[in-house]
């Protein structure tokens, strides 16, 4: 945070700003509260995007880390900033969509099996008695390169 004329903002900045017979009622454990609340907090995660969107641009910004706010804050922000208003179902929809789409299209794309890649521990089976593509499909298991695969199978049988 800084002032308008580029200095960072500090418990010193504020307090020389003020009328001196005011800046010295201010006690140390005041100026130390004063300096905690102006220094800005640092968080692990920080993404901040601007998206265009035809003629106008929105913007999503992502913050994580401790909490540091205390539960009356927390009650405050909550009542201030309800979590399930009909936009943000709309974008939870909208993104757990776009993540279902996405692992489907990997998943299409790369011919992948859903047993092998959420069990890749897994080894696949032959299935001798299934000697033709339709009834290997039929049965739920894989037809690859000429042989019937069973992934579902336990690794230990």
């Amino acid at each position: 945070m800084k002032l308008s004329n580029s200095a960072p903002v500090s418990s010193d900045n504020v307090l020389a700003r003020m009328a001196p017979e005011m800046a010295a009622t201010f006690s140390s454990a005041q100026i130390q509260a004063l300096q905690a609340a102006l220094t800005p907090r640092h968080h692990p995660v920080n993404i901040r995007l601007s998206l265009p969107l035809g003629i106008t641009r929105l913007y999503l910004v992502l913050l994580a880390g401790t909490e540091g706010r205390s539960v009356g804050r927390r009650r405050h922000e909550a009542a201030q900033h309800p979590l399930w208003t009909p936009m943000n179902l709309l974008v939870m929809v909208g993104t757990m969509g776009l993540g279902i789409f996405a692992l489907l299209a990997m998943l299409q794309v790369g011919n992948a099996d859903l047993p092998a890649v959420f069990n890749p521990k897994a080894s696949p089976a032959g299935i001798p008695f299934k000697a033709d593509r339709t009834s290997c499909e039929e049965s739920g298991r894989t037809w690859r390169e000429g042989d019937c695969l069973d992934f579902g199978h336990d690794p230990t049988f």
